[in-house]
């Protein structure tokens, strides 16, 4: 082999050789994309269920809100009860 096709043979493979990189880097990039939009829906996923925690605990507040003032009524009415036995 002459130093002109060794060159051209070399050359050759250095394009093939950067091809392939170019597709791998393609590829990567493909699946950075992906994860990505993954990523996004399961951040609204997660904020949806931070909500829903939110109005749970809220609902949760108000209902031992309403058995607190509930037991204290009945409470109030056995006083008033025994007041009336008397």
């Amino acid at each position: 082999m002459n130093a002109m096709s060794l060159a051209w043979l070399l050359i050759g493979t250095s394009l093939c050789g950067v091809m392939v990189l170019l597709v791998l880097l393609w590829l990567l990039w493909m699946g950075r994309q992906s994860q990505y939009r993954e990523l996004e829906v399961l951040r609204e996923l997660l904020d949806g269920l931070g909500q829903v925690i939110v109005r749970l605990e809220q609902d949760k507040a108000e209902l031992t809100s309403g058995l607190r003032a509930e037991k204290a009524r009945a409470a109030q009415l056995r006083r008033q009860l025994e007041l009336l036995r008397r």
